[in-house]
């Protein structure tokens, strides 16, 4: 058999002669072909093994799937099931889930009770050897029929145990399986109320916590019967030996299991409690990922980092509290054995009895055998608590409210009817919208205006369903295409975002890019439409969001078409040419509804509707309407002369746009040096082993190599004090002279290592905690103080996972490997040592045993930490894919693709699951060949004794007891040293990818030195021969660009998309640094002045509105600088106290309780709170209705009286009354004087847009 295993190993020669399988391997399943034998030695995973002992594993080496684990027969399997229970009054989700995979779960049961029974084999032989060794007179072939007997079982155990073990998991992983298809299919049929009842991050934890928790009790959960059987079996051999004084030991077991399940309760209260504060932090850490540029803008990077390192020193202060109870659990568990036997043999001495030694060390193996099991029983009984409580979550939601689909009704041609319709959030929920009648058969084109929070929006979730339509009836017919306010944009190719789904047609999708004026942008990227767009596509300007968004609706080629407000995102003339080439010919026979603030496009429209305060107002044609006197559609037009968009723009953009490179800027900000297709980075996955440096990066934050000695040394206490009382119940028992002596000092052992124990786990906790919180704020230190353009290109949740799981990794795993590590090294050294001590011959066997253990030990690591690693990262994408859905819900629901993103997350959870098993199935494979080797150094250890037998002592007897107690221990030891080392190695990757992050390089420093004072008092602003770029290797965005603002002038900035307006902002609050040239404020080069003393001093008014949960009023004043006086003011001067009711009105995650012109609004009041010399708006308001809008105008220019303006705007009307107007051309100043002298050029840039608007507006 050792031979076997050691070729079975021996791989290097093999694979010098063997090519390489990868090819192969990832179109086969060994599991549907494999026989027996391959089935029980785990044989049929060696090839993927020799493959990972040669070179890093990869997804392409790993075999398929059979078919029983794939994700699509899971759920097909758990569908069925659940849809039984749900006709029933009370679906039960544990039936269902035990009729779809409860078999196998049985096998395993059967397996572990044989292996169960198979645990008395080493106390039986313990006592049997001991009495062979004292007869003289018995015969070897006793001691050799022992030695088989160990040898027989042992191997007899280990494959019981291995298919068990992964019988287990299997159903776990089937069970995870199901359960995440499952809440993801159930969440793209949520009603709209039921959506908001439950947050994403809720959701996302069904996901990753509550199906793990139910994953995670398949292989505890037979434990519950096994302990009252193990309990059982070990009380009658206990009253053979010691008789009724076993009964002490017994109540030692009865008051420890009451303490256990204390601490257990105790420990589950810490828990959660420290995973509230974790997801606190880790809540807060995402929101300020999110709002990144809206943090560096308002200069608010210490403070919110002082919030996060609050929240974080919390989250640690709990985490003590905890480590202390879990070493006190620690020390029950690993003590339980010495507590009972000091109390069963005081009672066994206090009864006049004298101890034996094979009384005491079967006692004691018996007391080893119920110590797992009894400590487990806790563990599981709370684990059993906890499921049933994801359990409940899981059927909760569920059950939980699903949308009602729009149907035909009455309709009999394409078309949408509302008829009277009162629309809300549920069912119970406050009223939304009221009185909507609309009908529209075969085409037309439908405008919704209204103002800020009127109910446009609702109006088209109307229509899709996504709203509860409590009176009335609403009916669609046909294809539905949707243009959200805030468009869905996947982090895939620009043609992905495009096709959604949809097979590739050229001509369609040609014409589609030309309407949707995306051509020009295609073809400046370095891969044209297969260039990658950015997660939520950060990377794009908002109007190209729109107008990416707007091709896939076109693309499309649907029946009815809802677009929402998507022409306030672009600049007049991209808005003018997409209005008439897209909604007024490409979708002429289409049933389009457009919600608008143009007021420009109005005429164009069959029908209008007027919204205000949730009611429809006025419904009716333009004609109708517009001369409706004292109606609002015409009280708008006389407060409000004319849109942004006038209808004269309609056909000048057919003239003029039309040749024009309308929008030139690269459609991705940051994209990567030519030649690169990717504008996200790659996460680079680490293979091979971890550098030293690492580990040392690890060793220095925790504190240096003495304290790591130190903690060594209680731990080699804990060691040397448990082999001492072992060997003195050895020796005790061989001399019962004095037995009070004897028992004072093995109670006295005992007490020491009861505490060491205690002190182990402390120590190493401590240790690892105090590296885990410099790392820590090392991390986020440096995340907050990174450049823009890191943003830019690594997806947020990479970055969310790093101060997430890998923080969570050097926090709790790598001490706790640490710990395991030390434990199990010392046991297998302390073990060895005393077999060789007790019969040297056994050190024969030893050169060869540490060969094959050290050989199979470095073929094992190879490939299972390349497979943890590959399981580790294959998680990602599937929380990705879940919140990615979850922000684009109404979007793929209503382009009805939700099998498409169905069929992606199978694919991924099989992409997952086959890099899961084949990780387990490497840990059975050597899990069974060291259990070979722990049987075959036991067996070795009595076959030494037998050998030896002739040349005995009388000590002899004793000590080979203890040396056989101690080698029926070692298997556990010598697996869980090596699948513990390769646990390390891939956890230590946590320790390299935060010093990778904590590395970046950062922004420049945020304070002058000296500082400056009274600085800017002016507000002049100057630019001279500007040129800036986003990154090396792109093009200039601003070139040679020069003009000076004097202070208080209120400045308009214009110019078509790409002409470099939003560059000017980043150049003047130094998201990005200049290539050459200089700004200067008041005189002073920003360049040398620290980054927060130019931010601090420049209020902004972002393109993007930007809110973080909390309230209204930590929404504007995040820390409290200023009173609720000043507060109410700004809110009243943003036009915001209609809506808000309170400061401490609740602001829900990205604000999503605020309409995105709400979230403006409050942005502007944000801003005008600063009071700053200089006041930079970027389209603060395309989002904001006419009326709104010019309200808002009249309060800045009465409140800017005294500081500098920089207006950025698609609206001209804005900013006709500016001191000047600066025109941007591709990236260059083309015009800029008095909005007067600019007029009077001939044909210039500013001239033409204001005459066409003119033209109109008259």
């Amino acid at each position: 058999m050792f031979q076997l295993l050691l070729n079975d190993s021996n791989i290097s020669t093999r694979m010098e002669k063997t090519p390489l399988l990868t090819k192969t391997l990832a179109n086969t399943c060994p599991e549907e072909q494999t026989g027996c034998s391959s089935t029980l030695f785990f044989s049929w995973v060696t090839p993927l093994m020799e493959i990972g002992s040669v070179k890093p594993l990869d997804f392409d080496d790993l075999y398929q799937l059979d078919r029983c684990n794939r994700a699509e027969s899971i759920t097909s399997r758990f569908e069925y099931q659940w849809n039984v229970e749900l006709k029933k009054t009370s679906p039960s989700l544990p039936w269902a889930l035990a009729k779809a995979f409860g078999i196998k779960f049985m096998m395993a049961g059967m397996l572990r009770f044989v292996r169960s029974t198979l645990l008395f084999v080493a106390p039986f032989v313990i006592k049997e050897t001991i009495a062979f060794l004292r007869d003289e007179n018995a015969p070897n072939s006793k001691g050799y029929a022992l030695v088989a007997l160990i040898f027989v079982s042992g191997i007899f155990s280990s494959f019981c145990f291995r298919q068990y073990a992964y019988y287990c998991r299997e159903t776990g992983l089937q069970i995870r399986t199901a359960l995440v298809t499952y809440v993801y299919a159930k969440s793209l049929r949520l009603s709209t109320q039921a959506q908001q009842e439950r947050s994403t991050g809720e959701i996302t934890n069904l996901i990753s916590i509550d199906t793990s928790r139910l994953q995670r009790l398949t292989m505890d959960l037979h434990t519950v019967w096994v302990v009252p059987y193990l309990l059982l079996i070990a009380c009658s051999m206990l009253y053979q030996e010691l008789g009724i004084s076993f009964i002490a030991g017994i109540a030692v077991v009865l008051l420890v299991i009451p303490i256990s399940f204390a601490l257990s309760r105790v420990m589950g209260r810490l828990q959660k409690a420290l995973m509230l504060v974790k997801d606190q932090r880790v809540k807060l850490c995402y929101e300020v990922l999110a709002g990144i540029k809206v943090i560096k803008l308002q200069a608010w990077e210490l403070s919110f980092t002082d919030r996060v390192l609050a929240y974080r020193d919390d989250e640690l202060s709990k985490f003590t509290r905890y480590i202390f109870t879990k070493a006190a659990s620690s020390a029950v568990y690993n003590g339980v054995p010495a507590l009972v036997a000091v109390a069963s043999f005081t009672a066994y001495i206090s009864m006049g009895l004298s101890l034996d030694v094979s009384t005491a060390l079967t006692s004691l193996s018996l007391f080893n055998v119920l110590r797992f099991p009894l400590f487990k029983l806790p563990q599981v009984v709370n684990s059993c608590v906890e499921a049933m409580v994801s359990v409940r979550r899981l059927e909760s939601f569920f059950l939980d409210e699903e949308r009602n689909e729009v149907t035909a009704g009455t309709l009999s041609t394409i078309g949408i009817s509302i008829e009277n319709a009162d629309f809300s959030v549920g069912i119970n929920g406050p009223s939304l919208l009221n009185g909507v009648l609309l009908s529209m058969q075969n085409s037309g084109l439908v405008a919704v205006v209204g103002a800020v929070g009127s109910g446009k929006s609702t109006l088209l979730k109307g229509v899709l369903g996504d709203v509860y339509c409590n009176t009335g009836n609403v009916y669609r017919k046909g294809s539905v295409a949707y243009v959200a306010q805030q468009p869905f944009i996947q982090n895939a190719t620009l043609r992905e975002n495009i096709c959604f789904g949809l097979p590739f047609d050229a001509s369609n999708y040609d014409r589609v890019l030309a309407v949707s004026c995306l051509t020009a942008d295609i073809a400046v990227l370095p891969h044209g439409d297969r260039t990658e767009i950015g997660e939520k596509g950060i990377n794009l300007s908002g109007g190209q969001r729109t107008r990416v968004a707007l091709a896939r609706a076109m693309y499309q080629d649907a029946d009815i078409y809802l677009l929402d407000d998507i022409l306030a995102a672009v600049d007049s003339h991209v808005g003018a040419d997409i209005f008439r080439n897209c909604i007024l010919d490409l979708l002429r026979n289409k049933v389009v509804v457009l919600v608008t603030n143009q007021l420009g496009v109005l005429n164009y429209c069959n029908h209008l509707i007027v919204l205000n305060e949730g009611s429809v107002i006025e419904s009716g044609s333009f004609s109708e309407l517009i001369n409706k006197d004292n109606g609002l559609l015409h009280s708008m037009f006389e407060n409000f002369m004319g849109g942004s968009l006038p209808s004269s723009e309609v056909e000048y953009a057919a003239t003029t746009l039309s040749n024009e490179d309308s929008s030139k800027d690269v459609v991705v900000r940051g994209v990567a040096e030519q030649g690169t297709e990717k504008i996200m980075t790659v996460e680079d996955r680490a293979v091979g082993h971890v550098t030293a440096a690492v580990y040392l990066t690890w060793l220095r934050a925790c504190g240096g190599i003495i304290w790591g000695l130190i903690v060594c040394l209680v731990y080699i206490a804990a060691q040397a004090l448990t082999l001492a009382a072992t060997i003195w119940l050895s020796y005790w028992s061989e001399h019962n002279d004095r037995q009070s002596y004897y028992l004072t000092v093995f109670v006295l052992l005992n007490g020491g290592y009861l505490l060491f124990l205690f002190f182990r786990s402390i120590a190493i906790y401590l240790f690892g905690l105090k590296g885990a919180r410099k790392l820590f704020a090392s991390l986020l230190t440096a995340i907050i103080r990174a450049p823009i353009q890191f943003f830019d290109t690594t997806p947020l949740g990479r970055i969310v996972n790093r101060l997430s799981k890998d923080v969570y990794t050097t926090d709790e795993d790598i001490p706790a490997s640490w710990g395991s590590i030390l434990t199990t090294a010392l046991g297998v050294f302390s073990t060895v040592v005393t077999i060789v001590y007790v019969t040297p011959i056994f050190a024969l066997l030893l050169v060869p045993i540490a060969i094959y253990y050290l050989r199979a030990q470095r073929y094992f690591i190879a490939s299972s930490r390349e497979l943890q690693r590959l399981d580790s990262i294959s998680r990602s994408p599937i929380l990705a894919l879940m919140t990615e859905t979850l922000d684009g819900l109404p979007t793929i629901r209503a382009y009805n693709v939700q099998s498409i993103f169905g069929i992606r997350l199978s694919q991924l959870l099989d992409r997952n699951q086959r890099a899961y098993l084949a990780n387990f199935a490497v840990n059975c494979w050597l899990g069974l060949r060291l259990e070979f080797v722990g049987t075959l150094i036991a067996s070795s250890a009595a076959l030494s004794a037998v050998i030896m037998k002739p040349y005995a002592t009388t000590s002899f007897p004793g000590l080979v007891g203890v040396s056989l107690s101690y080698a029926f221990q070692i298997t556990r030891n010598l697996q869980l040293t090596v699948t513990t080392v390769s646990e390390l190695e891939t956890e230590m990757v946590s320790v390299e990818r935060i010093d990778v992050y904590a590395k970046l390089d950062h922004e420049a420093e945020l304070r002058s030195f000296p500082a400056l004072t009274d600085w800017p008092s002016a507000g002049a602003v100057v630019f001279q021969n500007v040129c800036l770029k986003y990154r090396p290797g792109l093009p200039l965005v601003l070139s040679n660009v020069t003009f000076s603002i004097k202070p208080c002038e209120k400045i308009g900035v214009v110019g078509r998309t790409g002409a470099g307006k939003s560059s000017l902002v980043v150049a003047l609050l130094r998201l990005a640094e200049l290539e050459s040239g200089k700004i200067l404020l008041d005189g002073v080069d920003i360049s040398k002045v620290g980054l927060h003393d130019v931010r601090e001093n420049i209020a902004i008014i972002p393109q993007d509105p930007v809110l973080f949960s909390g309230t209204v009023r930590s929404n504007l004043d995040p820390f409290n600088m200023y009173d609720d006086n000043s507060l109410w003011t700004s809110l009243k001067r943003a036009h915001l106290t209609a809506k808000v009711t309170a400061l401490e009105d609740s602001v829900d995650e990205r604000g999503c309780n605020f309409s995105v012109g709400e979230r403006q609004l409050l942005c502007i009041a944000r801003a005008l709170l600063q009071k700053s010399k200089i006041l930079v708006m970027d389209e603060a308001t395309a989002s904001i209705d006419a009326a709104t809008d010019s309200s808002l105008q009249a309060t800045l220019r009465q409140e800017c009286i005294d500081c500098t303006c920089i207006t950025i705007a698609h609206r001209i009307n804005t900013i006709m009354d500016a001191d000047r107007i600066l025109v941007m051309d591709h990236g260059t100043v083309a015009e800029f004087d008095t909005p007067a002298i600019l007029l009077a050029i001939s044909n210039g840039i500013f001239s033409d847009l204001v005459a066409h608007w003119r033209d109109d507006s008259k």
